[in-house]
């Protein structure tokens, strides 16, 4: 019996995603790089989204981005994830890890486009774990070439 419950709990973890669901997806990201060009202050950015996850390695998310500039500004934000098939590796043999890439775009007044890469730790069932690296582009000099280093949760 105790060998089936450890079958069905990896086997429900097995999914990056949680396919066929809506989850919240909250982050934050750490401005580490920027041009020296740069006329305002940008050092971090909240997000807070909903994701949808296809059935097969693809998610796609929506919602609000805060940035913390010379003062505080709010875009929206979409975007969408491709995720490995199936776990690359296991942690201690039951956490699976994902790793993944995603293209997506801030709508400020000048749109900011960004390439992502990552990876995601399935904590439990429900609770996910996303590290990952952003490289924004713009035509706006305050956006336009910043790196940013993030961590979310999705649940």
């Amino acid at each position: 019996m105790k060998k089936f419950v450890t079958a069905a709990l990896l086997t429900s973890a097995t999914s990056a995603f949680a396919a066929g669901q809506f989850s919240p997806l909250i982050s934050y990201e750490r401005v580490y790089s920027e041009p020296s060009t740069v006329t305002s202050e940008t050092s971090g950015m909240l997000n807070a989204a909903i994701e949808y996850t296809f059935p097969r390695s693809l998610s796609v998310y929506g919602g609000v981005q805060f940035l913390q500039a010379d003062g505080t500004e709010t875009s929206a934000q979409v975007g969408a994830r491709f995720y490995t098939p199936s776990p690359l590796f296991y942690i201690n043999g039951q956490m699976p890890v994902w790793p993944y890439i995603g293209l997506g775009a801030n709508l400020l007044s000048h749109a900011a486009y960004y390439p992502e890469i990552g990876i995601r730790f399935g904590i439990s069932p429900n609770i996910r774990l996303d590290a990952f690296m952003k490289t924004y582009n713009s035509n706006d000099l305050d956006y336009d070439k910043h790196a940013t280093l993030g961590i979310g949760l999705s649940f």
